[in-house]
């Protein structure tokens, strides 16, 4: 973000910059948080229901895109590095630079198979490999309610087999291997999967880490956020049958 500031302040009145918050575990008060701490100028946005992210196949943060002034674009990656400045001096002398074909910002990966609509109830577990290490110092709260969360899931489980049970992992930052540290580390049964098409969490407006949606017959039953009571959260799931 400090990066970004000082190309605002260089090239602002040339080139557009704005700054995208994804929306996860993110609000209003927490981007404007962001803004006060590095004295921000750019125009800043949250990207609530993961449209851009989806559009611009988004796999982990941060994450730049450079667009000429004719929309062609012409830079993406994660690096603020020297390839990007260079990149952004000849836009603003408003000189001609390569554009990538945009094919690259297609979405190529499969959806993950799921039938809601037979009858049955399902519970898709929503969450990510890394919300409870990650973070641990910015957001030990979060941190600490990932873990627990999990282990409440794995309660679940056990406890209502007749569900349906999927547990759906955010695609930022996480790859196979990733997921089997994962799976071993909280001794997960249920089957789990990484949303490589970001399909789920996009369809089901997932932006809160972790998220469990019970569905009956392509209807939401209950979208749950707050795990800290297993009693309650079992009786929302015993109600869930009937």
């Amino acid at each position: 973000m400090p990066h970004f500031e000082h190309v605002q302040k260089i090239y602002g009145d040339k080139i557009e910059m704005i700054g995208i918050s994804l929306g996860l575990n993110d609000d209003l008060q927490a981007v404007n948080s962001i803004i006060e701490e590095f004295n921000l100028t750019m125009p800043m946005a949250i990207d609530r229901n993961g449209d851009l992210a989806q559009k611009f196949r988004l796999i982990g943060t941060p994450y730049h895109l450079v667009f000429d002034k004719h929309m062609n674009l012409i830079h993406k990656g994660h690096d603020a590095d020297q390839s990007l400045d260079n990149k952004l001096s000849l836009i603003a002398q408003t000189k001609t630079s390569a554009t990538i074909d945009s094919s690259v910002l297609i979405e190529n990966e499969s959806n993950i198979s799921v039938n809601v609509n037979d009858g049955k109830v399902h519970a898709l577990f929503f969450t990510a490999t890394w919300c409870d290490w990650y973070l641990k110092d910015s957001r030990p709260k979060s941190s600490k309610a990932c873990a627990i969360d999990q282990k409440n899931i794995n309660t679940l489980y056990s406890v209502y087999p007749e569900y349906s049970w999927l547990g759906a992992v955010s695609r930022l930052w996480t790859g196979d291997k990733d997921l089997l540290e994962y799976q071993k580390k909280y001794s997960i049964e249920h089957p789990i999967e990484i949303d490589k098409s970001n399909n789920l969490f996009y369809q089901y407006n997932v932006t809160d880490l972790p998220t469990l949606i019970l569905i009956k017959n392509n209807k939401i039953i209950e979208k749950i956020t707050d795990f800290n009571d297993i009693s309650s959260l079992k009786n929302k799931l015993k109600k869930s049958v009937k």
